[in-house]
């Protein structure tokens, strides 16, 4: 187990009620006490994503490009693969990842109502 005193909290409004810890030095994800497995470049993207939930992330930041650079298709699919994946690690902790065309993706919190319904 992590040594939780060394880890960073992120703390955002869309997060309330969610704990959510990392540590860059040990490439470690933690979400209400949960340990979240990922990769390096899954861990860079989610860190993006939660220090800004609730705020739209352009591509270009999530793929460390610059702004007015041409993403290609093959950049575009693989994000859109890595997103997918993500979202299926994120969603027991009630959190998705919504892509908004032509600019990037959005973390909100998913309501307890949608939350409900997928438990049935």
């Amino acid at each position: 187990m992590p040594d939780i005193a060394t880890l960073q909290k992120i703390e955002r409004p869309h997060l309330q009620g969610r704990v959510v810890l990392y540590s860059d030095a040990q490439h470690l994800l933690m979400i209400d006490g949960a340990i979240v497995p990922c990769t390096q470049a899954e861990y860079d993207l989610l860190l993006s994503l939660l220090k800004r939930a609730g705020e739209p992330v352009p591509f270009a930041r999530l793929l460390g490009t610059q702004r007015r650079q041409t993403l290609t298709q093959g950049m575009r699919r693989g994000l859109t693969q890595q997103m997918s994946r993500l979202r299926g690690r994120l969603w027991p902790f009630s959190l998705d990842i919504l892509c908004l065309n032509s600019y990037g993706y959005l973390l909100l919190v998913r309501s307890d109502e949608h939350a409900e319904d997928s438990e049935e």
